[in-house]
């Protein structure tokens, strides 16, 4: 499905095509819960991307990772998206840190012995507003090499034990989207947040000047931005991996693999597939 916006290029609907998808219910520790899955057509996926949503129950919000969905899956990855709302104990009004974890967790599990070399693929966590905060923490869960990468989306705070602590020990790199116009969790709330990320590990920060709090509006506002969802994958397995360029680069001067992204990314055309845009990280 997609939307269309007068002189614009058509873009997908996130919503369409979410509920496109087919709906599995997967046994956690906590109860059953509704998950999408969508695997690249006839190829063996080079990575596993879940997907963690917001507190609303309204599906513009559940969904609104699907903005992305498709393009991951022409770049191979395999998309895990969970509707944690059917599941009393995961519905995040009233859902413990722990318990969303554990079914998280479990859900990556089911989702490795769905899909054609799953058990091998590297994972890399998204996540936005109560589902950014609930990916940070799952991150921070699972074993330290077990997470590749994570995007956070204007995140709602960590109140997680020892948090800041374990953070600090986590390596992996991380991409921080937030909106300027955003008033639910204002952007001034980056800069902690921002410095802390940057103190433990390669982290890149993509300022929008709109799309409020919505990762789909976020994305339609900024090329740059969107390409940056989309090439995630390949940058966090790549060159912002232990070991690779930027990585090292990072090393030896933090700011380098952290610097905002300016203006001039987002007057940049999105990268073709296979490519990587590397702007606002060097």
């Amino acid at each position: 499905p997609l939307a269309m916006v007068e002189d614009e290029a058509p873009r997908p609907d996130p919503v369409g095509v979410a509920k496109a998808l087919e709906s599995h219910w997967v046994e956690t520790p906590l109860g059953q819960v509704e998950v999408k899955l969508a695997v690249p057509a006839g190829e063996r996926p080079v990575a596993l991307a879940l997907m963690v949503h917001g507190m609303s129950p309204a599906p513009e919000i559940i969904w609104e990772w699907g903005c992305i969905v498709d393009a991951l899956r022409q770049r191979k990855t395999a998309v895990i998206y969970p509707n944690l709302h059917t599941c009393d104990a995961t519905t995040p009004a009233g859902a413990t840190p722990g318990a969303v974890a554990s079914a998280l967790e479990s859900i990556i599990a089911w989702a490795r012995g769905q899909v054609d070399g799953g058990a091998e693929a590297p994972l890399l966590v998204y996540g936005k507003s109560w589902g950014g905060a609930r990916a940070l923490e799952l991150c921070l869960h699972l074993p330290a090499a077990a997470v590749a990468g994570l995007v956070l989306a204007c995140p709602a705070p960590s109140k997680m034990e020892d948090r800041a602590a374990r953070l600090a020990k986590w390596k992996a790199p991380v991409l921080l989207i937030w909106a300027k116009d955003d008033e639910v969790i204002p952007f001034a709330a980056s800069e902690s947040l921002l410095a802390e990320l940057r103190a433990r590990g390669p982290a890149v920060f993509v300022p929008v000047e709109a799309g409020g709090h919505s990762v789909a509006r976020m994305a339609a506002a900024s090329e740059a931005l969107a390409t940056k969802l989309v090439e995630w994958p390949d940058l966090a397995l790549g060159p912002l991996a232990a070991g690779g360029l930027l990585s090292q680069l990072a090393a030896a001067s933090p700011s380098a693999a952290g610097q905002d992204s300016g203006p001039e990314e987002q007057a940049k055309p999105p990268a073709r597939a296979g490519a990587f845009d590397l702007s606002g990280m060097m």
